[in-house]
């Protein structure tokens, strides 16, 4: 049985785990029976600052003698022989100072590599200045390399790269087409949440008044309910929206079906709306970062900060009249991006593993 690293990150963003949820299902469309062990990035796991002492002290006295953590994941101890592929699952943080030990080993070991739905917040190069001898070694001979907006697959150009939707897209393991719209999630955040899983200040008062108007002039039509992916926010939602329902799990595997009860969404969080088109779910994205292009991957409609809210609301209005159309775009979109995916990784003999 074929054993497959996913760098990915546990307990930390569930949009990473959506990613690497639609990973896994591409794989085993591929006809790949495997064990998914996890490289977890964690940042409480896997600390990556510039000058950082614990973690000095923790190669210098840990590995070898006393694991630097418990995690059930793989260790900066282990060797890679018993690895047969590695899989980096999307995400900006697909290269860098957390990835350094995953990259020196892989640089030493010559494991197979798939990165699967790559993607910046930044313009980059694929050079010495930006990249380690590790990182430049591994990525030259990776089997597939599958980015999914323009500006990653312009900047890794001179490596054979492939422009292909976010995986997140494959993450729910069934589909339904909404024919009409009973029930709207929106998307919770706030700039008090632990860092990376925050908003702006600014992104958190649109979203606020956004909602708000939704809930005032559609509410006697359509029930709404909130969504929040981080602990944090739980806390703070009373300040903005007493008494409304809030849903949230620490486990990302319940957001298949926590999204599922819905036939529409709007929020913030990309890859919530990414987790709500692969049930069949249209999406409002509020893009507050480079990200947009991930979410029209996704068939969203954009939305940005600080847009007059009544023609949001309109917008929102006009996505509840063609729920119908733009659920049955997705399944169609869903269905061929599972085949490219599978295509994809057949062509780089990832299905002929272990």
């Amino acid at each position: 049985m074929p054993n497959v690293l996913f760098s990915t990150t546990r307990q930390w963003n569930p949009g990473d785990e959506f990613i690497l949820m639609g990973c896994l299902n591409a794989l085993r469309a591929a006809g790949l029976d495997f064990n998914p062990v996890i490289f977890n990035r964690n940042p409480q796991i896997r600390r990556a600052k510039r000058f950082d002492p614990v973690s000095l002290l923790q190669r210098r006295f840990g590995e070898g003698r006393r694991q630097a953590f418990l995690d059930n994941s793989f260790k900066d101890s282990m060797s890679l022989d018993w690895v047969d592929l590695v899989v980096f699952a999307g995400s900006p943080e697909w290269h860098g100072r957390r990835l350094e030990p995953l990259y020196e080993a892989l640089a030493r070991s010559g494991t197979p590599t798939a990165f699967l739905g790559l993607g910046t917040v930044k313009p980059f190069r694929f050079d010495r200045e930006h990249f380690s001898e590790a990182e430049t070694t591994v990525l030259k001979a990776a089997r597939l390399i599958a980015c999914r907006d323009t500006l990653t697959t312009a900047s890794l150009a001179p490596l054979p790269v492939r422009q292909m939707i976010c995986p997140a897209l494959l993450a729910a393991p069934h589909e339904r087409r909404r024919d009409a719209v009973q029930r709207i999630a929106l998307i919770y955040g706030h700039p008090l949440a632990a860092r990376h899983n925050n908003v702006a200040e600014g992104t958190h008062a649109f979203l606020v008044a956004l909602y708000r108007a939704l809930i005032e002039r559609l509410g006697t039509r359509h029930e709404f309910e909130f969504v929040a992916h981080y602990v944090d926010e739980l806390p703070l939602f009373e300040r903005d929206f007493a008494g409304a329902t809030i849903r949230y799990s620490y486990d990302a595997r319940d957001y298949v079906e926590l999204y599922d009860r819905y036939d529409l969404v709007v929020g913030h969080r990309v890859h919530g709306v990414g987790l709500s088109a692969s049930l069949g779910v249209p999406g409002l994205c509020v893009g507050h970062d480079r990200r947009g292009e991930t979410a029209r991957g996704f068939g969203a409609g954009m939305i940005e900060v600080g847009e007059p809210v009544d023609g949001v609301v309109a917008r929102v209005e006009q996505a509840i009249a063609e729920v119908g159309e733009r659920s049955a775009a997705l399944l169609e979109r869903k269905a061929r991006l599972r085949a490219d995916y599978v295509e994809a990784l057949r062509a780089a003999g990832i299905d002929r593993l272990g």
